[in-house]
């Protein structure tokens, strides 16, 4: 039932009016029905309460549609129930006039013009049901269209904003991809700078879909321009949070991790990301690089720590969202960072490429994307 009401909410008000008028229309034929098999004997009272019951009780059943979904059901059984309570309510409170064995000239008049009435209700009741429907069907097509296109231009945008990684400066070797769970994701990976001076760096903005498509957009492009200015990411994370602390709305906010070559070492920094692993070719051993800082955009300012490490040759790095690790299975239960550890060892010598492959095949193989999915590769070589 709680995803059903953002759906409802979806739908424009008058559309969802419009709609409605159009099932009123159709099944109030119903009671127009009724009368026809009464012989046109019903008193015009319940005649037109017989129509009104019909369509009112026909909205009450879409709305339970569209409200409960799949459990429908239990709310159909109670509403009929009042429903067929009310129609022998009606029936008896307004009885139909006795069936005659014997008609006169006038009284077949009457039947003739009563039936003519109800044929031409029938029809005018269909015919504005049609046209309802119609209109229905135009104006939320139109906007269908309207929203798909921008949504294609989106991810459009996005493929090119966030295109695939794979490239070599100096000597270490990138290679990453980001996988969005709709057609605009919120993940964002990056390689910026030169063979002596670069940040590779991963982001994912809170939520789905276009605003955090947008957000995205906004980091990369914040990022890449305070990068530009000669940043070697000793402050890149506290600069990031003051650009897009006004920029985005109250309720949302950006993790974000880094690596960046700092003279013959590396400088690593996270905000409220899960932990680097970095993986040593001498011990076989991976090691979480954590830091204690919060995502950006929390607060207009604050101080975000870095440190620096020291590198060897063969040492990895997997800079990764937490779309990978939240996969779950049938029984709920997550891939986790367990898996993900074992998985990086199990493939860790092999080219970058290969285990990107093998990490994401693995991740599929267990359990359903519900979040988008990224990864970055780092290694030296």
């Amino acid at each position: 039932m709680g995803t059903s009401r953002p759906f409802l909410r979806s739908i424009p008000r008058k559309s969802l009016a419009v709609f409605l008028l159009g099932v009123f229309c159709i099944f109030s034929t119903f009671g127009i029905a009724s009368d026809i098999l009464d012989m046109g004997r019903e008193p015009v009272l319940h005649y037109v309460l017989g129509v009104l019951l019909a369509g009112s009780f026909s909205i009450i059943y879409a709305l339970c549609g569209f409200i409960l979904r799949k459990d429908f059901w239990k709310a159909f059984l109670p509403i009929f129930a009042v429903h067929f309570a009310l129609m022998n309510v009606l029936g008896r409170a307004l009885p139909t006039a006795p069936r005659l064995l014997q008609m006169d000239a006038s009284e077949i008049t009457r039947l003739h013009t009563r039936l003519t009435f109800d044929a031409l209700a029938v029809v005018a009741a269909m015919a504005l049901g049609y046209a309802f429907f119609l209109i229905v069907f135009i104006t939320e097509g139109r906007r269908y269209f309207r929203v798909h296109a921008e949504m294609a231009l989106a991810a459009e945008i996005h493929h090119v904003i966030v295109p695939g990684i794979e490239m070599k400066l100096g000597e270490f070797e990138f290679y990453g991809r980001s996988v969005p769970s709709s057609e605009v994701g919120g993940d964002l990976i990056d390689v910026a700078g030169s063979e002596e001076n670069w940040v590779a760096y991963l982001a994912d903005v809170s939520g789905h879909g276009v605003a955090p498509g947008v957000v995205m957009g906004m980091v990369k492009s914040a990022a890449r321009m305070l990068l530009s200015s000669g940043d070697d990411g000793r402050h890149l994370m506290a600069r990031l949070n003051e650009v897009l602390f006004p920029l985005k709305k109250p309720d949302m906010f950006a993790t974000f991790c880094f690596v960046a070559k700092c003279g013959d070492g590396l400088r690593v920094g996270l905000a409220g990301h899960p932990a680097i692993l970095k993986f040593s070719a001498k011990t076989g051993e991976i090691t979480l690089l954590e830091g204690p800082n919060m995502p950006l955009g929390i607060l207009p300012a604050g101080d975000f720590a870095t440190s620096e490490i020291q590198t060897e040759r063969g040492e990895m790095f997997a800079l990764y969202t937490d779309g990978l690790l939240e996969a779950a299975n049938a029984a709920g239960e997550e891939f986790g960072i367990k898996r993900l550890q074992a998985e990086l060892q199990k493939h860790a010598k092999e080219p970058l490429d290969v285990i990107y492959k093998s990490l994401q095949e693995s991740v599929a193989r267990h359990g359903t994307q519900f979040d988008d999915q990224s990864l970055l590769l780092i290694r030296r070589m």
